[in-house]
């Protein structure tokens, strides 16, 4: 009982529901349809619009993340093909990937649920991700990119390219992650 209050806290999942693995299958469809340019996978279901992240992995390496905090499509879904397409082949930190990338690659889906402003990060959990925002620059620290919430902070101010200890508003990011 203990375990699943303290996942159920830390937004782990001890089984994965139904949508979960329909956003995650759909990511890795959309993924392979960027890198073999093919048409991209057409949703079956059309949830909500939700914010949405979708990070690529092989080997435990990041290949490509891309995401927004509000959503730009018209459903969940659609989100999620949009930025796991954006991921493969559109994202400036990482070159495109090829189809040898694709042997055992990962996809973590990131369904934001809201943000709280905070006054500083002590006390922010692995769990709960980071928004610094100053001036329409942001910086973006998803749950579970490290865990000491300092450093936490200074990854938020290099991604939004400016420095650290800069004015900047800070934002606790409440998301539920699928990986598969």
């Amino acid at each position: 009982m203990l375990l699943i209050a303290l996942t159920a806290a830390l937004g782990w999942r001890q089984t994965i529901s139904d949508q979960d693995r329909s956003l995650i299958q759909l990511a890795k469809s959309a993924v392979q349809a960027e890198v073999f340019h093919s048409a991209p996978p057409r949703p079956a279901a059309h949830s909500p619009a939700r914010a949405v992240f979708v990070t690529i992995e092989r080997n435990g390496k990041v290949l490509g993340c891309r995401g927004d905090l509000t959503p730009r499509s018209a459903s969940l879904e659609e989100e999620v093909v949009s930025d796991a397409r954006a991921a493969a082949a559109h994202d400036p930190r990482y070159r495109p990937l090829r189809a040898s990338d694709l042997d055992g690659f990962m996809v973590t889906v990131t369904v934001v649920a809201g943000m709280d402003r905070i006054a500083d990060v002590k006390g922010l959990q692995p769990s709960e991700g980071l928004v610094l925002d100053s001036g329409g620059r942001k910086g973006i620290v998803l749950p579970w990119e490290g865990k000491d919430p300092v450093e936490r902070l200074s990854w938020a101010y290099r991604k939004a390219g400016l420095p650290a200890g800069s004015s900047a508003n800070l934002y606790r990011l409440i998301a539920t992650r699928c990986r598969g």
